[in-house]
């Protein structure tokens, strides 16, 4: 969902990134809620409808989506913004992540606002993509951090984009390193892109953690793409909605398949 892909990616090999919270959504403040509510009222304000995808979790029984989100992108002067707006079954939006890009996908600002896990928040990337300065509220606490990085930084929001301007070199049997901001953890997390296989025109990419710990926590997450339009068919991985289990939300691996609305990606 991109994550597709991706609010945030909770490690349970770390104390620090645990969450085991209550089935009842979070409480944040008022001016996150009017955001929701708005994106609810009218997400055509948002830009263009680039495509659906319904949220299905890996293990059975299958069933209806357990969430359904939508992309929509709105041009900049500089590039675009993508919007990934996330309703529970009941239509409730309960999370929008939002990514201003450059042309070639570079992340120049992400904002999340997480209805289900109590924050809001944003992340600015410095113009040579090495710098990252966020501010967290979590549950009426504000927090600051920043971070260096040496590798692109990629988000839910970015990564197919990122994913599409990198076609051939991962094609050709390269691997991209990235750095996939958490902006719950106010930090970024490692993973390398790689091409998986062409099978029956579709094209799949594996996003695999780089680091050994994480990898034991999470899966590779799959993109798969169409291989004549290159728009996307299907994500499979952790995803930032979480689903219900026993009254708890707890995270979710997911399958995600999509139906393209624009002709193209964006």
């Amino acid at each position: 969902m991109a994550f597709a892909i991706f609010r945030g990616l909770r490690f349970p090999v770390v104390a620090a990134l645990v969450l085991n919270a209550t089935a009842s959504y979070a409480q944040l403040d008022p001016p996150a809620l009017a955001k929701l509510e708005s994106l609810r009222m009218s997400p055509e304000s948002t830009g263009t409808l680039v495509y659906r995808g319904d949220t299905f979790a890996q293990h059975p029984p299958f069933g209806l989506p357990l969430y359904r989100y939508e992309r929509r992108v709105l041009r900049t002067p500089t590039g675009l913004t993508a919007r990934h707006i996330t309703r529970d079954p009941t239509g409730r939006v309960v999370i929008v992540e939002a990514s201003v890009v450059s042309p070639t996908y570079a992340v120049q600002r992400f904002e999340v606002v997480n209805q289900q896990a109590g924050f809001a928040g944003s992340a600015v990337i410095s113009q040579a993509g090495h710098h990252l300065d966020y501010e967290l509220n979590s549950n009426g606490t504000v927090s600051r951090a920043s971070e260096d990085v040496s590798d692109p930084v990629v988000t839910g929001p970015s990564l197919f984009g990122f994913i599409l301007k990198n076609w051939d070199t991962l094609k050709a049997g390269s691997t991209v390193p990235v750095r996939m901001v958490v902006l719950k953890d106010k930090t970024t997390y490692g993973f390398d892109l790689r091409f998986e296989k062409l099978v029956h025109g579709q094209v799949s990419f594996t996003v695999t953690p780089s680091s050994f710990l994480v990898r034991l926590a999470v899966a590779p997450l799959r993109v798969v793409l169409d291989a004549a339009t290159r728009n996307a068919v299907r994500y499979e991985g952790r995803v930032p909605p979480m689903e219900n289990v026993s009254g708890k939300l707890q995270d979710l691996d997911a399958r995600v398949e999509y139906t393209s609305i624009s002709p193209t990606y964006r």
